[in-house]
């Protein structure tokens, strides 16, 4: 693994939780929501479900919200450990520069308004860090 997929696992972790929270709500809206009569010409299957429409998506709702809960004691264990690592670079300023962009996930401009500092700057910053950075074993 190379080091900016380490640092970016958190961030992949916060993006997948997210949207599991979205699919959570799109659930929930389905599943409250009454669907219309269906007038087609279609023959129907024998077999068919006798199931009410929305409960596919109050099952489905459970499961992401189990796999939610699974989740976030998953994601702050690897901000914390993360963050562990940053700090072993030992110069405040490049793990500011790491933090900003791998953590708090901000765009160069933003980092470099935040350390009033160029883009240029925070470029080179960061890859002067991420020489100096280290994957915990």
């Amino acid at each position: 693994m190379d080091k900016k997929t380490y640092l970016s696992r958190y961030h992949n972790l916060v993006l997948k939780m997210n949207h599991l929270k979205n699919d959570i709500n799109r659930c929930q809206e389905l599943a409250d929501s009454i669907p219309g009569p269906k007038y087609d010409d279609m023959p129907r299957n024998p077999n068919r479900n006798t199931d009410a429409p929305f409960v596919k998506w109050i099952l489905r709702k459970i499961e992401n919200e189990h796999e939610l809960e699974r989740l976030e004691p998953e994601a702050e264990r690897l901000r914390n450990e993360t963050l562990d690592a940053i700090a072993n670079i030992g110069d405040t300023e490049l793990e500011s520069v790491i933090i900003h962009r791998y953590i708090y996930w901000k765009s160069w401009n933003e980092i470099s308004d935040l350390i009033f500092a160029s883009s240029s700057t925070v470029r080179r910053l960061h890859n002067k860090a991420m020489e100096q950075f280290n994957i915990p074993e």
